[in-house]
């Protein structure tokens, strides 16, 4: 970066912080602002604190400065951290970075991206083909539902006396063959036979919203929008997304559909206002069907969700249901009761997937049944895991405060995310765990590490709050993206073992806080938490052996005689 850019920067820098100290509050001595651009256009912050008051204010407008600081840096990705400190009397510190900022999953820790292009590999890589299942849809009985449908809904709508709705024709047969082969061709998806043969009648619906109010794409829509630099819904994914929602689900029939965010083979057909759509998932888990219709995009980056087994079942719904009247219609719009194959509460859903037990009803994990995807032991002595041996979906487990527990039957499960928290954990009945793929250990007694090296997956570990009898075996794990360390834990690492080779993210954890609570020592107050932003950037230059995406500016800055407002609130 050029000196006259470097001097653009600190100038945007020294107007923001007269914005600040122009908009303070009466008697501060110092501001600190947790800001971020999203690009060029986009910026927000997670709070302006002065002190000593501690008032977070949103009247000083910010936006404009930090959009032109993302630009000025050649940002490229979607997060801009810009920590910038604001002294009274006329000084400012800003720290800059694409791939420093702070957890938003733990308090006070810090994240530093070292490869933003290198993320884990979803579940749906490890999930079986089954080739030998067949789609379920009829081409013909599509073709005739459809018309049934469209009169049906006629009729509902108005009769004949009314305008008559029609969708647009098919686009020439030629065209729609050439079409078709790019998705095969170029994509390696074909469409089901029953969505085909509606291609070869009408051409969507031309934004009418005949499938559960979904606008039905044209076939030209459809293969634009299944490209890869079109699927912008699966753009964002990112180490700051995945680690506040590791787990990726699905929410329907078990083991139907791939455990992903998103899929080529996953051609979207219908849109929602909002980003979602209805697609033809021709990539099924082992126990779909191709041509299932699942719901996807930008609210489902959790996982995808079932609909039914095929477009011909979906337009059987939608007939069956205004033939018996569950439906609502005013104004020209018509709302159908689709009954199970309407839009779910995923909330509701996971909760029913869940289970905590605690106590007296941990002993045999009451309450237990196969189709527990996540179980959370607490405050269970000897617990007894035998009940959850062999579960085909139990992939995240936390186990809190279970002295004695065995961990073996555990190895017999798809277990994913592990969470154990106890004054010993033994991992020896973990070693050759095949699914394991992120492991947060949380003891005072110091832990074994060596038998994860025989688990393939492992990918993230959190070792912040545990004792660990040799961080060196780290360097061994080949396989290792993420890992989160307190400061001196870092440091014995680099100590014993050097840089670990691979790692795509790491993170910076808090230490506990300490304060002197003796009424007549020197300092009563707090210290300041740990690790404080020098201390992370100081970090992650160690981290990234001075190659690090830091950069760090100072400064004065000229002092309002007066207080004054700016703008209104940003982000």
């Amino acid at each position: 970066m050029t000196d006259d850019r470097d001097s653009e920067i600190a100038d945007v820098l020294r107007t923001m912080a007269g914005k600040i100290a122009a908009g303070a509050p009466a008697g501060w001595r110092r501001a600190e602002l947790r800001g971020f651009a999203t690009g060029s256009d986009g910026s927000g912050h997670r709070g302006l604190r002065f002190e000593p008051s501690g008032a977070d204010t949103g009247e000083i407008d910010l936006h404009p400065e930090m959009c032109a600081l993302y630009t000025l840096t050649g940002a490229t990705g979607d997060h801009l951290t810009i920590e910038l400190t604001v002294a009274a009397r006329g000084r400012f510190e800003a720290v800059i970075s694409e791939s420093l900022d702070r957890m938003e999953h733990e308090e006070r820790g810090y994240l530093y991206i070292l490869d933003r292009e290198v993320l884990p590999v979803e579940p749906a890589e490890f999930q079986q083909d089954r080739s030998d299942r067949r789609p379920a849809g009829d081409p013909k009985e599509a073709v005739a539902l459809l018309g049934a449908y469209l009169r049906e809904r006629e009729r509902v709508l108005g009769g004949p006396s009314g305008d008559k709705y029609a969708p647009p024709p098919a686009i020439p047969e030629a065209r729609r063959a050439w079409l078709e082969a790019q998705l095969r061709v170029r994509y390696g998806v074909t469409l089901p036979d029953d969505l085909r043969a509606l291609y070869e009648l009408v051409d969507g619906d031309g934004g009418e919203g005949l499938l559960d109010r979904h606008p039905w794409f044209g076939l030209e829509q459809l293969e634009s929008q299944s490209r890869p630099e079109n699927r912008w819904w699966a753009a964002g994914r990112s180490w700051r997304h995945h680690l506040v929602q590791p787990l990726i689900t699905e929410v329907g029939p078990p083991l139907a559909m791939r455990r992903a965010s998103d899929h080529p083979c996953w051609i979207p057909f219908a849109t929602t206002t909002g980003g979602d759509f209805l697609a033809v998932d021709m990539a099924p888990g082992p126990a779909g069907r191709p041509g299932q219709v699942i719901r996807m995009g930008l609210h489902h980056d959790g996982g995808p969700v079932y609909v039914a087994d095929s477009v011909t079942s979906l337009l059987r719904r939608h007939v069956a249901a205004l033939e018996a009247g569950a439906y609502s219609a005013e104004h020209g719009e018509l709302w159908i009761e689709l009954g199970d194959m309407a839009k779910p509460n995923r909330y509701a859903y996971e909760e029913s997937r869940s289970l905590t037990v605690a106590g007296p009803d941990a002993a045999s994990i009451r309450g237990w049944h196969p189709r527990i995807q996540r179980l959370s032991v607490v405050n269970a002595p000897w617990v007894d895991f035998g009940a959850v041996r062999g579960a085909p979906m139990l992939w995240e487990v936390t186990v809190d405060n279970c002295p004695g527990a065995d961990l073996t039957p555990l190895r017999d499960t798809p277990v994913e995310l592990l969470d154990l928290a106890m004054d010993g954990v033994d991992l020896a009945p973990l070693e050759g765990h095949a699914a394991l793929r992120s492991l947060t250990l949380r003891t005072e007694r110091p832990v074994d590490l060596a038998p994860l090296l025989s688990c393939p997956r492992v990918y993230a570990l959190d070792l912040s709050r545990a004792a660990v009898r040799d961080l060196g075996v780290l360097g061994e794990l080949k396989g290792l993206l993420y890992l989160n360390l307190r400061r001196g834990q870092w440091q014995e690492l680099w100590k014993r073992a050097g840089h670990p080779a691979g790692l795509a993210a790491a993170g910076l954890a808090a230490e506990p806080r300490r304060e002197k609570a003796w009424w007549w020592s020197a300092d009563r107050a707090y210290h300041a938490p740990e690790p404080s932003l020098k201390t992370a950037v100081r970090w992650a230059a160690d981290l990234a052996g001075g190659a690090g995406n830091v950069r760090v500016f100072t400064g004065r800055f000229q002092r309002f005689p007066g207080r004054r407002r700016w703008g209104s609130a940003s982000g």
